[in-house]
């Protein structure tokens, strides 16, 4: 840790004077070309001054199109300065303007067929005449040896030519070399934006090069102090401090890398004895740091995890419970069916979750006849299945103690005590729907009950399948329901389909329901002849197919009673 820390301080520490000093050496350049620079922008700002001078010394129009004499001469002033006065007629006068010029003044540097000059040009109009004043200083090597010399530089070259050019003949690694590589000693260009005189464009030209000196920035920074070169102290004051920073990091990193390593050691060990089963482990917690903030994460997590597997026993424990009660649910279904004369009977529940709330049962009784139940509690998993057993226990007891006595009861007197019986015993609001029906193998006959139950469907013969009368309340509600009981006439065959809600109630993919339109047409779609079972399972697999991938969230079950054909 500590050489990682070292070796990336001695980094950062030759990049920042690396960086630092190639800042200094492009602000030393800037500063040499601005030099002249300003030099250069000050003669302009003289020639806009003298342009005025010369026309106020040209009292009146004197002769049209002529030159008057220099009063002043500015060549005394800058090498190759010349200046002019001219004198036109009122008509002529606008003419000699450049087109692009919309004002009566002019001062700055311009391109005038590929000659850069500085120009002044004042246009004035008098009574009788027009009068223009141009000042012209030519940009030559004589010019721009004085202006280097007054700022104390030296020039190299002065080959004026466009800057696009000279930036090619430079190119990008003479560029690089030049401004960022202290030493160097590529010149300075000097650049200058001019415009052109017969377009008014901007331009821009280099119109010499110097010769790199740090002279002028060591002398300015001489003049910091009352003693030579006492801008050394600054200088190493900030490397002292630089020194002082770099310090106290270092012990910086001595004291978290050790922190940092403790706090890793712990948490190794720990996440160890967690990997072995132990959760009480727990880290301490010295200080409210990102360490700090970690510490408390693992002891969370690790508080969670053993709530967790707390949870996991309790639910391995109800998982298992309910796998029982799964088994012990299967053997309350009827595990054979009714033998019956030119008749069979099948059923099917299949549970929305591991246990169910629907019941069917299927009874047998001494003198031929056949007790047909399907029940629907209300609610879903365990506790409907508790009512469902509870439900099944209480119609066991009225029915079979009945059969014993041979005094078989009639379905309303059946339905109307199970009524009685269940009233509170299922909770507020709890109730079943429920189908109770007797057949009677002999007369073909079956006489039901529907409490609440969905309307069975009664397939006469292939193709005409319908509902058949639904029933009265369901049973658990109010303790004097009264109960009717209906008929279905069987003896010329045909079939009895007795479901729960859950079938025409599941659900597909797209979120529609099987609906009693589509059940009907399975039905209708039987051949003739088909017996309980074939009439159950088609019906059956329907469903599963309609519902293939999506978790249902109701009980389904289907009882069939077929009758055969005479």
């Amino acid at each position: 840790m500590l050489v990682i820390f070292a070796f990336f301080s001695i980094i950062s520490t030759v990049l920042v004077a690396s960086a630092a000093a190639a800042v200094l050496n492009v602000v030393i350049r800037r500063e040499i070309a601005t030099l002249v620079q300003e030099r250069i922008n000050g003669v302009v700002d003289s020639c806009s001054r003298f342009t005025p001078f010369l026309l106020e010394r040209v009292p009146a129009c004197r002769t049209p199109a002529s030159d008057s004499p220099l009063l002043e001469d500015p060549a005394a002033l800058w090498p190759g300065g010349q200046s002019s006065v001219t004198v036109l007629s009122e008509q002529a006068g606008a003419a000699i303007k450049p087109g692009w010029l919309d004002a009566d003044s002019f001062s700055g540097i311009v391109v005038d067929r590929g000659n850069l000059e500085i120009r002044s040009y004042r246009f004035v109009e008098r009574e009788g005449c027009s009068m223009s004043a141009l000042v012209r200083v030519r940009l030559t090597e004589s010019f721009l040896n004085k202006l280097s010399t007054e700022a104390g530089l030296e020039i190299s070259g002065t080959k004026i030519v466009p800057m696009r050019r000279y930036r090619a003949e430079r190119g990008t690694a003479g560029e690089i070399e030049a401004n960022f590589i202290p030493g160097s000693g590529r010149p300075v260009p000097i650049l200058v934006s001019a415009r052109n005189w017969q377009t008014g464009q901007f331009e821009d030209w280099t119109v010499c090069q110097l010769r790199p000196t740090y002279a002028p920035t060591i002398e300015g920074l001489n003049r910091m102090g009352l003693r030579k070169a006492s801008w050394l102290s600054p200088f190493g004051g900030i490397a002292f401090g630089h020194v002082l920073i770099y310090g106290a990091g270092l012990l910086l990193s001595v004291r978290l890398s050790q922190r940092i390593v403790a706090a890793i050691d712990g948490l190794s060990n720990a996440a160890q004895r967690v990997g072995k089963g132990d959760f009480s482990v727990r880290l301490p917690v010295r200080e409210q740091d990102q360490l700090g903030i970690l510490a408390s994460s693992f002891n969370a997590m690790t508080r969670d995890l053993e709530s967790l597997r707390e949870e996991e026993k309790r639910s391995a424990v109800l998982e298992r419970d309910i796998a029982l009660a799964q088994e012990v649910q299967q053997y309350l279904y009827p595990r054979t069916r009714p033998e019956l004369s030119g008749a069979s009977v099948w059923a099917v529940t299949t549970p929305a979750r591991v246990v169910s709330g629907d019941l069917y049962d299927l009874l047998s009784f001494r003198d031929g006849t056949a007790g047909l139940l399907v029940a629907d509690v209300s609610g879903k998993g365990v506790s409907a299945a508790l009512m469902m057993s509870h439900l099944q226990a209480l119609a066991h007891g009225r029915l079979l103690s009945a059969d014993e006595s041979r005094t078989q009861p009639p379905p309303t007197t059946f339905v109307r005590g199970l009524n009685r019986d269940l009233r509170g015993r299922f909770g507020n609001n709890r109730y079943a729907t429920m189908f109770y029906g007797e057949f009677d193998s002999r007369s073909k006959v079956l006489r039901y009950v529907n409490a609440g139950h969905m309307p069975p469907i009664l397939i006469s013969k292939p193709g005409e399948a319908k509902k058949v009368e639904a029933g009265d309340l369901p049973v658990g509600l109010l303790p004097q329901a009264e109960y009717q009981e209906l008929r279905v006439d069987l003896s010329k065959g045909g079939a009895l389909v007795i479901y729960t809600d859950g079938v025409t109630d599941a659900l597909n993919s797209q979120g529609e329901d099987f609906g009693e339109a589509r059940l009907i047409g399975c039905c209708n779609s039987l051949p003739e002849g088909t017996d309980a079972e074939a009439i159950g399972r088609l019906i059956s697999t329907s469903v599963v197919e309609w519902t293939a991938g999506v978790e249902q969230f109701d009980d389904t079950t289907i009882l069939v009673l077929s009758v055969e054909r005479v």
